[in-house]
């Protein structure tokens, strides 16, 4: 008898771990179909781009690797959306995976359907800023010896002055004269830090009969060399598809006006690795070299209006623009003048980054085409702004080379700067 209680007590215990272990099991099949329903939901997220461009009165196309669909918001405008009638560029979507799970809303831009003229050639650059940029500050040494740093932990670096005692400051030269004219006494410096503008106390050192510093490094205007990369037929054109930044702080320039220039390219340095090389050339300065005026310097590229010298250098037929969604990976031609010749050189587009999550950085190209390679090596600095061209289409433009590898870099969609301009 005691035996078969002891059997029939082993019996409930191995019962009980085994229901206890069917419940384990259970609880971890359903906690792994949560895990990979909120990964699988991440990872959509995450593809689904968070913003799309569609022609005006063409339907909205969304790539995903699973079926989605979209719904309009009830105050939106219809999918096929038309500028002329609705006066609109924006309006979103809300995307459902199987037309069920709520996804995200995605905005669209709506663009007008256009023909530009691809561009290529090189161009100069003088950039106005508006004001006089900070770039940091350092010690003075006064009519004594002794030493001081006036401005430390007043100003920061990227600041830019734009008055002196309530004169506005729009070039170092000027700002070095009103110093020395007000140095004896407090100055107050009238600053615009990022998008504020506020005011200043100073007491300037002084370093000699009237002379006085205070004891900041500063910087105006910029100059320097791209590829345009295109202009429509109204003539706004448009160039780099990055933004022109400080050298030393690497922030964007914040600038009021400019003026395009014809440049004189003269020479390569060809790109290697470590050292992405450059075109050499320079920049006459004089009106009659004039391309036009530039109206903003953006992250996506610098924009203006073209003048009627540089709107009959446009030899090349216009060209539709390609939308990201419609880019493949596969064969391209970049469009860049070399040897004082315009030419269509063959590259390879490794990869589209639909979602357009780092807007500049949107294709990863490879410059394939031999000739190019002899020229340059790869990518140079000075190509950025070449337009690229697929199908005949213009998609993008030369951004970014990589430093370990010239041959390889970075495109912007022609659509990120359409709809910057």
């Amino acid at each position: 008898m005691l035996k078969n209680r002891n059997n029939a007590k082993s019996d409930g215990m191995r019962y009980i771990k085994k229901k206890e272990y069917r419940k384990v099991l259970v609880v971890t099949f359903i906690l792994m179909i949560i895990f990979t329903f909120c990964y699988s939901y991440k990872m959509l997220d995450q593809e689904i781009p968070d913003e799309v461009s569609v022609f005006e009165g063409e339907d909205v196309m969304i790539k995903s690797s699973v079926p989605i669909t979209y719904d309009v918001d009830e105050e939106s405008l219809p999918v096929s959306a038309n500028m002329k009638e609705d006066r609109v560029r924006k309006y979103s979507v809300r995307t459902k995976l199987f037309g069920i799970v709520p996804v995200k809303n995605v905005e669209i831009n709506v663009i007008p359907k256009e023909m530009v003229y691809p561009c290529g050639f090189q161009i100069g650059i003088y950039l106005h800023t508006e004001g006089v940029m900070i770039i940091d500050t350092g010690e003075v040494t006064d009519r004594y010896g002794n030493t001081s740093n006036p401005s430390k932990n007043i100003v920061l670096p990227n600041d830019y002055v734009i008055s002196l005692n309530g004169i506005s400051v729009s070039s170092k030269s000027q700002l070095i004269f009103l110093i020395n004219k007000y140095g004896k006494d407090d100055i107050i410096l009238g600053l615009r830090r990022n998008d504020q503008e506020l005011k200043v106390k100073i007491k300037p050192v002084c370093t000699g009969d009237h002379q006085y510093k205070a004891g900041i490094w500063v910087r105006d205007d910029s100059q320097g060399i791209g590829t345009l990369t295109y202009i429509t037929r109204d003539g706004k054109f448009a160039g780099l598809g990055h933004g022109i930044s400080d050298v030393d702080t690497g922030k964007l320039l914040s600038s009021k006006d400019g003026i395009l220039y014809q440049a004189d390219i003269w020479g390569i340095k060809k790109g290697e690795k470590g050292n992405p090389g450059g075109l050499l050339g320079s920049i006459t300065y004089e009106p009659y070299n004039e391309f036009g005026t530039i109206t903003g310097n953006t992250n996506y590229g610098i924009f203006g209006i073209a003048n009627e010298r540089l709107m009959s250098n446009c030899e090349e037929e216009p060209v539709e623009i390609s939308l990201r969604q419609e880019i493949e990976s596969g064969p391209a031609v970049v469009r860049c003048m070399m040897d004082g010749h315009m030419q269509d050189f063959e590259i390879e587009i490794e990869r589209v980054d639909y979602t357009n999550k780092t807007k500049d950085k949107g294709m990863v190209i490879r410059i394939t085409d031999e000739n190019l390679l002899s020229y340059t090596n790869g990518i140079v600095q000075g190509m950025s702004g070449s337009p690229i061209l697929q199908n005949g289409k213009l998609v993008g433009a030369v951004t970014h080379v990589f430093v370990d590898d010239p041959t390889r870099g970075y495109g912007i969609f022609i659509e990120t700067m359409i709809n910057e301009d």
